[in-house]
């Protein structure tokens, strides 16, 4: 992560004033999809990457010819997914659907000779609306057969569905640094944003599904890529 800051830091003085011609205010309205997952001391089961959602909106505000500032709001769904645990006739698939609410602030810097296209990075705070603990586990019984009695000879296969609120597990607020690139093409913008986070989510599971209460000892971070796609209106 530290390359990737350095390279992105990098790139802002290549820029070229073809982009801010204008120097117009610009909003921009925005969805699409999250990969995060989530690592640290909090968490003892291993974590996968989860696919969630994302929308909001940017404004742009142009400083100069070269550079530009931006800010607004975006919801987006992170987390973390976990690798199935397996038995003999079991399995839990289980997973993490945190969602903050992030406001950013972010200096925006486009490339010479590359119209279009453009290098951001700032700073951004995030402020938790829920976060829920999923999980559907498999296994077999007794065939159900009615009125309340099973069979003691037949087997069936059975799905349960349970889920959790475990939003006291999660720091209200995290900061990070956001760091991406963004292409524009006739108003549409395309944006992908890793975010740094610098503020750890406080969260504590061990491998018997009990969350535990809230330790600086026991911490996790995560790691969510925004892919977005939106429309520039100039004001």
């Amino acid at each position: 992560m530290k390359k990737i800051f350095s390279f992105l830091m990098m790139l802002l003085p290549l820029t070229a004033s073809a982009q801010n011609e204008s120097r117009r205010v610009s909003l921009e309205p925005r969805v699409g999809m999250t990969i995060a997952k989530m690592s640290g001391s909090a968490l003892n089961l291993s974590e996968t990457w989860k696919a969630g959602c994302t929308g909001g909106v940017e404004v742009e505000i142009p400083l100069s010819d070269y550079y530009s500032l931006t800010t607004g709001a975006d919801i987006s769904n992170i987390g973390t997914g976990f690798k199935e645990q397996k038995e003999t006739h079991a399995s839990v698939k289980e997973k993490l659907l945190v969602t903050y609410v992030t406001v950013p602030l972010q200096l925006r810097a486009y490339f010479k000779g590359l119209r279009g296209l453009s290098a951001h990075l700032g700073l951004q705070a995030g402020f938790l609306v829920n976060a829920k603990d999923k999980a559907t586990v498999k296994s077999i019984r007794t065939m159900n057969l009615g009125d309340g009695t099973s069979s003691m000879y037949l087997w069936e296969n059975y799905t349960e569905k349970k889920s959790e609120k475990v939003s006291d597990k999660f720091r209200n607020v995290v900061a990070g640094i956001p760091m991406g690139l963004s292409y524009e093409y006739h108003h549409v913008m395309i944006d992908a944003t890793y975010t740094l986070e610098v503020l750890r989510q406080a969260v504590s599971l061990d491998t018997s599904n009990n969350w535990t209460s809230f330790s600086e000892d026991q911490t996790a971070r995560n790691y969510p890529i925004c892919i977005t796609i939106g429309y520039k209106f100039r004001l």
